[in-house]
């Protein structure tokens, strides 16, 4: 078993733009996270961008994620588009750059969409050749398996043996256990490029499975 101590240090979030009291809403502003450095010198940033979706028949709130790449030589890589979304106005959302990998080329975004339980999408992106390596999206069948104490808690806390990401969730905050989950990137029913996201179901990790956490990354000085 991994010493707790380690288990903590995979388990705690980094800072987030909160879902919570206060925190973002879709519809009331844009919003982005604090620029974060990793350890070769790219720096990201997540932005988020609300408005009507335009809808003839809907007119619900979209929210549009970037993520922003400053290159260890200065340049920075086009915006990326990482995800829209459409929902209920003023529904609470959280995201954030949780981390990156030990040599510093790939970052890992989590979104949380949605009042408990909302729905979770995660992607690791190569900041070297400015693409997407994977991404997971997870429906409220997930996160409404769990308390709402413990969802508010999840996080990418690591990648797996395997190379996957993996969610973590602390015990602290009123969640009363500490659990991970691998997660599979997404299969798609039909084609890749317009065929549905079917539903993922992570599978539970020990806390002794050799996860190798994320590099939390620097704050990047004004």
């Amino acid at each position: 078993m991994l010493p707790s101590l380690l288990l903590m240090l995979f388990l705690q979030p980094a800072a987030v733009q909160s879902s919570g009291p206060g925190g973002p809403t879709c519809g009331v502003s844009d919003a982005q996270t604090a620029p974060l450095r990793s350890s070769a010198g790219f720096t990201a940033t997540l932005k988020m961008h609300s408005e009507d979706d335009h809808s003839k028949n809907s007119h619900l709130c979209e929210a549009d994620y970037s993520l922003l790449i400053s290159r260890p030589d200065g340049l920075a890589n086009p915006p990326f588009n990482v995800l829209g979304d459409d929902g209920d106005w003023d529904r609470p959302i959280a995201f954030r750059v949780d981390g990156f990998s030990r040599d510093g080329h790939h970052v890992f975004v989590f979104i949380l969409d949605g009042a408990y339980p909302g729905s979770i999408y995660t992607m690791d992106y190569d900041m070297s050749s400015g693409s997407r390596s994977r991404d997971v999206s997870l429906d409220r069948h997930f996160t409404r398996r769990l308390s709402r104490a413990c969802a508010a808690t999840l996080h990418i806390a690591g990648i797996s043996p395997k190379g996957l990401m993996v969610l973590g969730s602390p015990a602290k905050d009123g969640c009363p256990c500490a659990e991970l989950w691998q997660l599979r990137p997404n299969k798609y029913k039909g084609s890749l490029t317009g065929g549905l996201v079917l539903p993922e179901y992570p599978e539970r990790l020990s806390s002794d499975s050799g996860i190798v956490a994320l590099d939390p990354g620097s704050p990047v000085q004004p």
